[in-house]
């Protein structure tokens, strides 16, 4: 039996476009992410030293689709690949163990495991495709010296592309994370109070995360006190909040390897007319800007209407973006940014996200998520309160 529901994550018709159109016979896909996406295996690969060189996570999928696709993993992790993913073809190759508790052949490593594949699929392969701007310059040359006879094409962009329209089984899973997030904050909100410290505060939404059925917070920065000004405060001080302080919360659940990403910013107390005035702003141009988006818009025409709809009330917004995509990784396409000429497609769901200096170090951000559907735009966070004030 499968850990989860082993379905199929990626957009399939959306990859076999991207391979027709760069006329890719084979991807050899070795990215941390895009593994995970094409495999639906959610494996540690990159966790430990953040880049893929000596054990990859293999993926090579075929553009005619008469030939299966197949997984190569190290052997330690061929077991769990197996039940974990929707592949059928998984191999393993020597890496960190030396064989498994299944009785298959361990390959003497991913290439002699990737030559038997190409051998028994009897494949006509001319161009392949590989993620080189997520690999070590080590592995890209042996993948040259693999693929010596053959065409190799990066595809690091244009995957970034395919996982941006979200099939439904991936839209169920930032959904509930989502959710889950959502009553994380509601945990997080309620313990705001004189006296609490960043730790304490941490430690309630983290439990309410886990609690909600996510398997881990993908990431919960607060900014308070020491760190007030920050955007991505990774460690806690134990600052203690007192009546008037700022705080900033940034958090995000996993489920099933997919996350939500919101941000709320508070005074304990009633804040200064400055702030209030300046947060209203922010916010109404937020929502607005996160219900306009369109199908076929451009990420740098979403930038542009943006700027001059938060610049009419705050001049000199210093943000290089107003929103980006979310799924698999909290900031992908569509970027929101100077530019960006990726188009909105449905099926994309994105975070629509303003922040404010006001000269103090007290940074006002607001941030939220969004999904473009057939009918329009369904806001994921409309459950979230918005408040500035937290009454004490």
């Amino acid at each position: 039996m499968p850990i989860v529901d082993n379905m199929r994550l990626l957009n399939e018709p959306s990859l076999q476009a991207m391979m027709d159109r760069k006329r890719v016979d084979l991807l050899f896909i070795c990215g941390v992410v895009n593994s995970k996406y094409l495999s639906g295996f959610f494996h540690n690969g990159g966790d430990h030293d953040g880049t893929v060189g000596a054990r990859p996570f293999v993926v090579m999928y075929f553009r005619d689709e008469s030939k299966d696709p197949a997984l190569l993993v190290p052997a330690v992790d061929l077991h769990l690949a197996k039940v974990s993913s929707w592949i059928a073809d998984v191999r393993g190759y020597l890496a960190a163990e030396l064989y498994s508790d299944l009785p298959d052949l361990i390959y003497q490593d991913v290439f002699a495991a990737a030559s038997a594949v190409l051998r028994e699929r009897a494949a006509n392969i001319a161009v392949i495709g590989i993620e080189e701007e997520q690999l070590t310059l080590a592995l890209v040359e042996k993948l040259k010296a693999f693929f010596a006879d053959r065409k190799l094409v990066d595809v690091s962009g244009e995957m970034g592309l395919v996982r941006m329209r979200k099939t439904s089984e991936e839209i169920r899973r930032i959904r509930r994370a989502t959710e889950i997030t959502v009553k994380a904050h509601e945990s997080f909100h309620l313990a705001a109070r004189p006296g609490v410290t960043d730790r304490e505060l941490y430690k309630l939404a983290a439990t309410r995360i886990i609690a909600e059925g996510a398997e881990e917070a993908k990431f919960i920065f607060i900014g308070m006190g020491p760190t007030r000004y920050a955007a991505n405060a990774r460690f806690l001080t134990d600052y203690k909040l007192k009546p008037g302080d700022f705080l900033r919360v940034d958090m995000g659940a996993s489920y099933l390897g997919y996350g939500a990403d919101f941000v709320r910013s508070y005074f304990l107390g009633e804040p200064a007319k400055a702030y209030l005035d300046a947060w209203k702003h922010l916010v109404d141009v937020e929502l607005e800007l996160g219900h306009s988006v369109r199908v076929g818009e451009t990420g740098g025409e979403i930038y542009a209407r943006g700027v001059k709809m938060i610049e009419r009330y705050l001049p000199k917004f210093p943000r290089e973006f107003v929103g980006h995509g979310i799924g698999l990784v909290l900031n992908e396409q569509p970027r929101m940014s100077v530019g960006n000429l990726v188009g909105i497609e449905v099926g994309t769901v994105y975070c629509a996200e303003l922040s404010y200096y006001l000269g103090d170090g007290i940074r006002l951000h607001i941030e939220d998520m969004f999904l473009l559907t057939d009918s329009g735009v369904e806001m994921l966070t409309s459950d979230c309160p918005r408040e500035l004030a937290i009454p004490i």
